[in-house]
């Protein structure tokens, strides 16, 4: 159990702590912004609270960096997390220091794939573009949680991005969110509708994956138990990577991946690859996904691959989801035996794949990254915010 967790379980402490946070917090703010105002050439990019060059973020990055050269490309990001690859053109400033909070404080535009802190505030001229980090997972986030926790984002945002109808409508039921959406995609699936020349074949290198070997990936979403640490595997790697070699043939790679919120998965001699950069060029060289409440399973429907979702605790799980998936078209797998039983059956991964994105209203145009690009481009040269 983390710190925060043991603390919300003593009365009165959290919630002073919480309040003496807001308060110091937006005090800062108000003093950087007083100091400073605004940089009109400044954008500010934050992935998971700092913990990588990534995801959605990343791809406006490299878009508006594209487009327009001379903006000021800043990102948050925690040491350890700076790759040796970063752009020379990104200015990297330390997450959760005094440093960051002046660059909220300050940046023309900021964009996130993360709910911010509570305290964190927005001033007038700025610009809060909102990507989120999966489209159509199922579990409920912030306020459809009914934590009563006063998320700010909600009433900040400029901007949302969405690759279905299913994540447009949790923007307003979870952030209590009512502005402009842009439903073009999520901008780190752009790679996964228009699959880069050669992309799996070097991820495939990287991994060190035999030549002609396929790959299946277990990828489970975040637990709230396991904070901070590796999660146990659900299930049995080298069973599941039997039952595809007996029904499907060939050699199967087994691969696993841990939630960003978590640290790896704990499966025996399977490879772990929780810490590849980009799970979109992951998802390129995987033959077949097992995750089980994860929107990681949507993105990679966009391959036409096949997908099962293995939910063998969700009578336990911590999360309400926001519909029962067993009246979806999802392949579902409750159990370890029906798991290994769906594996051991050829699965019409088209089919499947047309029917779940007809589910949740899925509209990824391939163009995302861009098409945020410009709208941040084309307000930093005259537009003003709402």
């Amino acid at each position: 159990m983390s710190i925060r967790d043991q603390l919300r379980g003593v009365r009165f402490v959290y919630p002073l702590l919480s309040a003496g946070r807001r308060i110091g917090g937006r005090a800062l703010m108000r003093l950087f912004h007083a100091i400073h105002g605004i940089d009109g050439n400044a954008v500010l990019f934050s992935s998971y609270v700092g913990r990588g060059y990534s995801d959605n973020p990343r791809r406006i990055s490299e878009a508006l960096h594209a487009i327009r050269p001379q903006t000021r490309i800043v990102w948050q990001l925690l040491p350890g997390c700076v790759p040796e690859d970063l752009p020379g053109y990104v200015e990297v400033i330390p997450a959760r220091t005094l440093r960051a909070v002046r660059a909220f404080s300050t940046a023309r535009c900021f964009v996130d794939n993360f709910n911010r802190p509570q305290y964190m505030l927005k001033f007038p001229g700025q610009l809060y573009v909102q990507t989120w980090h999966g489209d159509r997972g199922f579990k409920k986030v912030l306020m459809d949680m009914g934590t009563g926790e006063p998320f700010p984002d909600g009433g900040q945002m400029d901007l949302a991005l969405s690759g279905s109808d299913f994540g447009s409508r949790v923007y307003r039921s979870a952030f209590g969110y009512d502005g402009e959406i842009m439903a073009v995609g999520c901008p780190r699936n752009d790679m996964l509708v228009n699959p880069p020349e050669g992309a799996a074949a070097k991820v495939r290198k990287a991994l060190g994956i035999p030549e002609g070997a396929k790959v299946f990936l277990y990828a489970p979403t975040f637990r709230d138990a396991t904070a901070g640490k590796a999660q146990d595997a659900l299930l049995d790697l080298e069973k599941a990577r039997a039952a595809l070699e007996s029904a499907a043939g060939g050699r199967w790679i087994a691969l696993v991946r841990g939630h960003d919120l978590n640290r790896g998965v704990t499966a025996g001699a399977s490879k772990d690859v929780s810490d590849y950069p980009e799970v979109s060029e992951l998802l390129l060289a995987v033959d077949l996904l097992i995750t089980d409440y994860s929107s990681i399973g949507g993105d990679f429907m966009l391959l036409n691959r096949p997908v099962i979702y293995y939910q063998p605790d969700r009578a336990r799980y911590d999360r309400e989801l926001y519909f029962d998936p067993d009246q979806s078209p999802l392949i579902v797998a409750h159990t370890e035996d029906e798991l290994l039983d769906l594996l051991s059956k050829p699965i019409d991964a088209a089919a499947n794949c047309r029917a779940v994105l007809d589910f949740f209203g899925a509209h990824e145009s391939g163009h995302a990254a861009e098409a945020a690009a410009r709208w941040i481009a084309a307000r930093m040269d005259g537009d003003s915010p709402r």
